[in-house]
């Protein structure tokens, strides 16, 4: 009842072709990272299995009798397994629920659906409670686990489940989504994509809180600091004020990489502009060597370190090594 994202297409086409040869598993891993549709996915497949006319496409034709239910949210083959509201983790109990014989029995309709989003917030004992069912699935019933951490759950659960990886999608269909759903322009629309790690549904949130302009802001400071023209301390403590560490060397991280990108492969485009002119400065070993450094220090970030300490040493690493010290 809602239209293929894009980069969807090949994924859907295959499955759909999977479902005419009446071989569906009984269990699909939807795995990749946030911000590529995977929920969006997995709505329509359930919403195509239990339509009474698909279309040739697979889609659902969101007019009969369980479209409709579908609409109103009262289907009764479908359901929804998730955190409660406040909690992170899937329950044991939720998971018993959704197990127990009358629950997973098909009702209306030939199929019965159950979304787990996100699958990998299930603790031991919930995912041990879905692994019976896994191991014994019912006709007629698709467990459908939505996941961006997918290596979070037990190989148990995983070994049992067939995988559908989502992959991030090509520059131009993912900007012409983003200019078509947001308004963005065409460079906007290319930064706010790179901001988002290649993942076209982050981007209506980094929009909502103007982290575009925050971003640019920050990176402005990052290029100042390369060429001697600001004080590491002074940017230290304005970046935390504005965010939390963790979040500074998310964003260090990425523009360190797009840097040694750029210097592996200089046909590649750097979508900010503070970031075209830092490549030809940087030695490419000394680069690798404080990605590696940021890695480490995001390791600890959650640990008892003390931010604005952590933040310095590592601006003033980095003024070095932009200046060629090392």
């Amino acid at each position: 009842m809602s239209d293929l994202l894009p980069w969807h297409q090949s994924s859907w086409n295959r499955l759909q072709k999977t479902r005419r040869q009446g071989r569906m598993p009984h269990a699909l891993l939807l795995s990749g990272a946030q911000g590529l549709g995977k929920a969006h996915f997995a709505r329509q497949l359930a919403e195509s299995l239990l339509c009474e006319q698909p279309a040739d496409d697979g889609l659902a034709c969101g007019q009969c009798r369980q479209c409709l239910l579908l609409k109103a949210g009262s289907h009764p083959d479908l359901r929804q397994v998730e955190p409660e509201e406040g909690k992170q983790q899937i329950s044991i109990d939720a998971v018993r629920e959704l197990v127990a014989g009358n629950t997973l029995s098909v009702g209306e309709g030939a199929h019965r659906i159950f979304i787990l989003d996100p699958a990998d917030s299930m603790g031991r004992s919930a995912a041990n409670a879905l692994l019976k069912t896994l191991e014994e699935p019912i006709p007629g019933s698709l467990i459908l686990l939505v996941s961006s951490h997918a290596e979070r759950l037990p190989v148990t659960i995983r070994s049992r489940c067939q995988t559908l990886a989502f992959t991030l999608p090509g520059e131009g269909d993912a900007i012409t989504w983003i200019e078509e759903n947001t308004g963005a322009r065409s460079e906007q629309a290319r930064q706010l994509l790179q901001l988002a790690s290649g993942a076209p549904l982050s981007v209506p949130a980094l929009i909502e809180a103007d982290e575009l302009q925050r971003h640019n802001r920050l990176l402005g400071d990052f290029a100042a600091i390369a060429v001697d023209d600001a004080s590491v301390v002074q940017i230290g403590e304005n970046w935390l004020k504005e965010t939390s560490l963790p979040h500074l060397l998310k964003y260090m991280i990425a523009w360190l990489s797009a840097i040694i990108r750029s210097k592996m492969t200089p046909a590649s485009q750097l979508a900010f502009p503070p970031l075209q002119t830092l490549p030809e400065r940087l030695d490419l070993i000394l680069a690798y060597q404080f990605l590696d450094r940021l890695y480490d220090a995001e390791r600890k970030s959650m640990n008892n370190l003390n931010p604005q300490l952590a933040l310095e040493s590592i601006l003033l690493e980095w003024s070095r090594i932009a200046s060629g010290e090392g």
